[in-house]
């Protein structure tokens, strides 16, 4: 644990040579991480390890078992798969994680660092051959890849023992129209941070149907100005709008494309197309985010909203969905590694 901590220490510092070289080469792998983004996700991380933090999660932790495990977590925020992997290495256990870019070089260099040898990191499922040598397995994806794993363990003579599959969650907020400035670039930065992908990004966002989206425009926009989007950004979003253009349906879009934001009905749009949802009456919202439970990660809202709000898991204010707790309970498989290897 101190090896950890001391970890922490060292990698909350931009200046650290270790940790300069890893964003490097993070930023080179990825198509939507910018300098500012991975700043922010490695100082959220790093902070939030502290020693009476780390106390908890080590008592908490699943007893060895000897089992090897198979994680493929395919939610794109810059260190998805980090708490997981902490997991891991500090019950005992054996296993290959299966990531995706640029979460793959920031966490391999945070497990060299700390000299991790029984955890193996990859970008690529190659589940005809992982599948027999696992005992456990957690998938993190959408129904596409759900249906490939479940195909490739059809096929395998020597199935894991252990499976459990994960949908892919996303964030959504609510307004009721009394949100200060301050509130509203939180919310800002829940939905645009990461360029939207992950899966605590805020990709719903319900309102009154009377509300106007000008002063969240201009919270957006002015997000933009702190964190700059990254270049892929605007060429993601253009298709989207001029598609929006031609159907004839209400949105608005940032300066230079970095962000946009359409009305309709509550269905995920790509990262950075922000879903604007009118509603007549709270028990719509309530009565949706109840039966939609399983899929969202985090519900944002103003504190008295909130409570008013069904009483789900990841419930939080602006500019927290991006700020979660250790370990995170909604945005990780945590809960599940710790059942499977209990």
């Amino acid at each position: 644990m101190q090896r950890l901590l001391e970890l922490a220490r060292r990698w909350r510092e931009p200046s650290w040579p270790e940790r300069q070289e890893a964003v490097a080469q993070a930023l080179a792998a990825s198509d939507f991480l910018t300098e500012e983004a991975a700043a922010f996700a490695l100082n959220q991380q790093m902070h939030v390890l502290t020693e009476s933090v780390l106390r908890r999660f080590v008592e908490s932790l699943p007893p060895p078992s000897g089992r090897t495990v198979l994680l493929w977590q395919t939610d794109r925020a810059p260190l998805a798969g980090w708490q997981e992997a902490l997991l891991l290495w500090l019950s005992g256990h054996r296993g290959t994680l299966v990531l995706a870019e640029p979460a793959a070089t920031l966490i391999g260099a945070l497990l060299q660092a700390l000299a991790v040898d029984t955890i193996q990191l990859d970008t690529e499922p190659r589940l005809e051959t992982r599948l027999e040598a696992a005992d456990v397995l957690v998938v993190v994806g959408d129904e596409a890849v759900h249906q490939e794993v479940q195909e490739a363990l059809a096929r395998v003579r020597r199935p894991p023992e252990r499976v459990r599959l994960l949908p892919m969650r996303y964030g959504v907020a609510v307004l009721d129209g009394r949100e200060t400035p301050d509130e509203l670039e939180g919310l800002a930065e829940d939905a645009l941070l990461f360029e939207g992908f992950g899966a605590r990004s805020v990709r719903l966002l319900w309102a009154p149907e009377s509300l106007r989206p000008d002063a969240l425009l201009e919270a957006l926009s002015h997000f933009r100005g702190v964190f700059p989007a990254h270049p892929a950004t605007p060429g993601r979003l253009k298709m989207p709008q001029a598609w929006l253009k031609a159907a004839g349906i209400p949105h608005a879009y940032g300066e230079g494309l970095e962000f946009l934001v359409s009305r309709g009905a509550p269905e995920v749009q790509t990262p950075g197309h922000l879903r604007w949802v009118p509603y007549r009456d709270p028990v719509e919202v309530a009565e949706w985010l109840e039966a939609h439970a399983a899929e969202v990660s985090v519900v944002v809202a103003r504190p008295a909203l909130l409570r008013q709000l069904p009483q789900l898991p990841g419930r939080t204010t602006p500019g927290h969905a991006h700020r979660p707790p250790f370990p995170d309970p909604v945005g990780t498989a945590i809960e599940a590694l710790r059942e499977l290897l209990a």
